[in-house]
């Protein structure tokens, strides 16, 4: 259901509110709403892992009717196990995105710190422990 005129005109108001008092806590809101909606589900990596995964397990399960004639179709069985492996996880892994947020920014002060991603926690509080140290 749509928002009303009234509605809508409120929630610009509060929303030019919001980025006038705290621009930090809005940007960062904005920069969480960009990640949640950035690559998703891919299609062709869903396929592509799914046909991965099934040239693996044909390569398994003719390995294991062959492997009475020599120890080679040992290795194509462990060869197509692993091709089952790699495609499962290709065909359920999102896609990265270009300019990854790992990669090293520079801080309005000038130090360089993480951006958020597995360790941003411990980087906070590192940042937290230098600012108490410096007295800000």
């Amino acid at each position: 259901m749509p928002l009303s005129d009234h509605e809508q005109q409120l929630l610009d108001q509060l929303e030019k509110q919001l980025r006038s008092e705290d621009p930090r806590f809005a940007r960062n809101i904005s920069e969480t709403q960009a990640a949640a909606t950035g690559p998703g589900f891919s299609a062709k990596r869903f396929v592509v892992g799914i046909l991965l995964t099934l040239v693996g397990l044909a390569a398994t399960i003719f390995a294991i009717w062959m492997v009475a004639n020599s120890a080679w179709w040992i290795a194509l069985g462990v060869v197509g196990f692993g091709l089952m492996v790699v495609g499962m996880y290709w065909a359920f892994s999102r896609p990265r995105q270009i300019g990854d947020k790992s990669k090293r920014t520079q801080s309005a002060n000038g130090s360089k710190s993480e951006a958020k991603g597995p360790s941003g926690f411990m980087n906070r509080l590192e940042d937290r422990w230098e600012k108490r140290q410096r007295g800000e």
